[in-house]
């Protein structure tokens, strides 16, 4: 198992004290309740919270999961007495396969709009085609990269990767509109070192905000190159 916490306020940069700013309380806890003798197959479970006083309005927003894209869900800034989030996660790893899945609830309290509910969540699972497995980090409850078992410096193919995710989040409750939007990804890595990597990904997004729906769809490469 393994826990954390941490208070934060920013009042060192702000004006006023600590009970003048925005203070967020957070805690995770994750467990594996069950791993095999050689690790290659192991189940993940984590719970995390976090509150918010809601000192300067509570505020979501994100666009459809490409960096450079416009925001497609927004709640525009709320007014609140505070927030409070639960996350349940949980990770199964079997060799090269990791199935995965996350669920996020929000509740605000809202002096104009009442009280308000927030949620999304994803399913998401990745397959090495080269049978690679990723590392678990005992002391972070995280999935490590994908190792290489022979880079192309090597002679080898280095590690390819098939993914395929689904997300969804709501963001309408009440008066706030902002919005519903759902994604279907498709993607395929390919890391040629440790530090170089290529990349493809396809989404198909769908939302449904102020009383429309649309659809859009989008590629997105990527080459990385990590210098330390």
């Amino acid at each position: 198992m393994t826990w954390a916490g941490g208070v934060f306020n920013n009042w060192v940069n702000s004006r006023g004290g600590m009970s003048d700013n925005p203070t967020q309380t957070i805690g995770r806890v994750t467990w594996l309740p069950f791993i095999s003798e050689d690790e290659s197959n192991l189940l993940h479970l984590g719970l995390g919270v976090r509150h918010s006083n809601g000192k300067s309005g509570i505020h979501y927003r994100t666009e459809p999961e490409f960096n450079k894209s416009p925001t497609f869900v927004d709640t525009e800034l709320i007014d609140a007495n505070d927030a409070l989030t639960l996350n349940l996660e949980a990770s199964w790893r079997k060799g090269p396969l990791w199935v995965g899945a996350e669920y996020i609830d929000t509740a605000v309290d809202s002096p104009t709009f009442g009280d308000l509910g927030f949620s999304g969540y994803h399913a998401s699972a990745s397959w090495a085609l080269t049978g690679e497995m990723r590392s678990y980090n005992n002391k972070s409850g995280i999935m490590g990269p994908l190792p290489i078992a022979k880079t192309v410096n090597q002679g080898g193919k280095g590690a390819w990767e098939i993914s395929a995710r689904f997300s969804s989040i709501d963001l309408t409750d009440g008066l706030v509109d902002g919005g519903e939007m759902d994604i279907l990804s498709l993607g395929v890595n390919w890391w040629l070192t440790p530090v170089f990597n290529v990349n493809l990904n396809y989404r198909y997004i769908t939302l449904d905000r102020f009383g429309f729906e649309s659809s859009s769809n989008g590629f997105l490469t990527r080459v990385m190159l990590m210098l330390e």
